[in-house]
């Protein structure tokens, strides 16, 4: 994963989401305490100190003493199991809906909610000068990098069973979650695995316009099969106007498998669910495009 003053180095001029830095954690923070937030004893406490440990703290001997070779180890053994739980709970499902929900649940939304549920910022080590800035997306980018590197370190320390145990304790439980609401979280993905399944070819997107205001541009990007546009979406950002041009083409792709309004299933909490907060949000079928337009998004935790 990639640091976090690298992944956020274009964003120090968006005052909107600067937070004030965090109070810096003790030079070594309480890793009794930390213990018992992860529900683990260390045998080797040094490697639960360096699983927590930014490379902005120790530059010059980062390999060796900041957490960075350790969330590379945790990435790939929380891939693993939750691999084998999806597979276990929904292998009849097809390949690609269980990749896309395999890329939602370690995706690093979800580890950054984990993290921070943990309470793992308090003990962080990381020098906040080093950043170009520090807002909500730092503390959670730290988070996700943190829960991957405690994976790898608890594996090191005490097997695979220990980090397997901590992980179907934390991270595996969301699965279910995470497959109810696959949709709204990854519809690009759905589509992709739904339109090889039933077209034979992969969608790609087009950018078709942009327009407004320089501080209130709205992106028009479509969706295609071939030379067949599916749908178009409209937002204030390429990746959301995608987003919403996936969901367009899905619930396109419904209709034309005659699941319509009875076969159609709302997820709770969606735009248009019952209890839903309410969103201002245009659906319109012109010929075989549906265009669907986000007029107010909020942008990706």
């Amino acid at each position: 994963m990639s640091s976090p003053e690298h992944a956020e180095s274009t964003e120090s001029t968006s005052p909107p989401d600067a937070v004030d830095p965090p109070a810096a954690p003790p030079l070594v923070p309480d890793l009794a305490a930390l213990e018992a937030r992860l529900g683990v004893a260390f045998h080797d406490r040094a490697l639960l100190l360096r699983a927590v440990t930014h490379h902005t703290v120790c530059p010059e001997t980062a390999q060796r003493d900041s957490y960075d070779t350790l969330e590379f180890l945790g990435d790939a053994l929380i891939g693993a199991y939750v691999v084998e739980r999806i597979y276990r709970l929904y292998g009849e499902d097809d390949e690609g809906v269980m990749t896309a929900l395999k890329s939602e649940v370690v995706s690093r939304r979800a580890l950054a909610r984990i993290g921070m549920a943990l309470g793992l910022m308090d003990f962080i080590r990381v020098d906040l000068a080093s950043l170009r800035t520090f807002n909500q997306r730092s503390r959670e980018s730290l988070c996700a990098d943190v829960i991957e590197a405690l994976v790898g370190a608890i594996h090191l320390d005490q097997g695979r069973e220990a980090a397997e145990a901590f992980v179907a304790r934390e991270i595996l439980p969301i699965i279910p979650q995470m497959k109810a609401t696959l949709k709204d979280h990854n519809p690009k993905g759905l589509l992709q695995e739904r339109a090889q399944r039933l077209l034979g070819v992969a969608p790609h997107y087009e950018r078709l316009a942009t327009e407004g205001p320089a501080n209130d541009l709205r992106y028009t990007v479509g969706v295609y099969v071939g030379e067949r546009q599916l749908a178009q979406g409209v937002a204030p950002s390429v990746k959301e106007a995608g987003q919403a041009a996936a969901r367009a083409a899905l619930r396109m792709l419904d209709d034309e498998q005659g699941l319509g309004e009875e076969g159609a299933t709302t997820t709770p909490g969606a735009p248009g669910a019952p209890g839903a907060p309410e969103a201002d949000v245009t659906v319109s079928v012109v010929g075989a495009v549906d265009t669907f337009s986000v007029q107010d998004a909020t942008p990706p935790v």
